[in-house]
């Protein structure tokens, strides 16, 4: 069975009416592609998600706690927001080569998961995904997402982390 490297990190909810206004926000910029996605990725100026800037700054401190590569190493991070309506889509992509974890933030989901793994030969994996998860991958795991096919608007932050630096741990002396 097809079962990815992820792991689910927590589920951390945002106000439902910061997300109101992100959404309404993120209504406002042209969709890029044909996939009826709106998203921050290619913005400059326009970042609603930003309001969660001091949130995504924690979050991504305790993900990589987590893991023991917040106290012995360096990293950057950037983040976006993508709304999907009825009928957007995502293509089978990864996040290589400018990051090293990837990570999705579900803020409002509809009730049939969009957000799967592939191994582009035909096999996919539905993670968990309700509202308030985060799942983090390694940035070379194919995924994509799904056809929305409901009424119900899919709001996600997506986000790369680059390990920068690494700081050796030193070995004990067992003598």
């Amino acid at each position: 069975m097809f079962n990815p490297p992820h792991w689910h990190h927590k589920n951390i909810k945002f106000p439902k009416k910061e997300i109101d206004i992100v959404s309404s926000k993120l209504k406002q910029i042209p969709i890029p592609f044909k996939n009826n996605c709106f998203t921050t990725f290619y913005q400059d100026t326009l970042r609603p998600e930003s309001i969660w800037y001091e949130n995504y700054s924690e979050i991504l401190e305790d993900i990589l706690s987590s893991i023991g590569i917040f106290q012995n190493g360096k990293y950057d991070y950037y983040y976006w927001a993508q709304l999907y309506v009825d009928g957007s889509t995502h293509g089978v992509h990864n996040h290589v080569p400018n990051s090293d974890i990837s990570f999705v933030h579900f803020l409002q989901v509809p009730d049939e998961p969009l957000f799967r793994f592939t191994n582009t030969i035909g096999d996919y994996y539905l993670p968990k995904q309700e509202e308030g998860d985060i799942i983090c991958f390694p940035s070379w795991a194919w995924h994509e997402v799904i056809t929305n096919k409901s009424n119900t608007e899919r709001l996600v932050v997506s986000g790369n982390i680059n390990i920068t630096d690494m700081s050796p741990i030193p070995l004990e002396n067992s003598n």
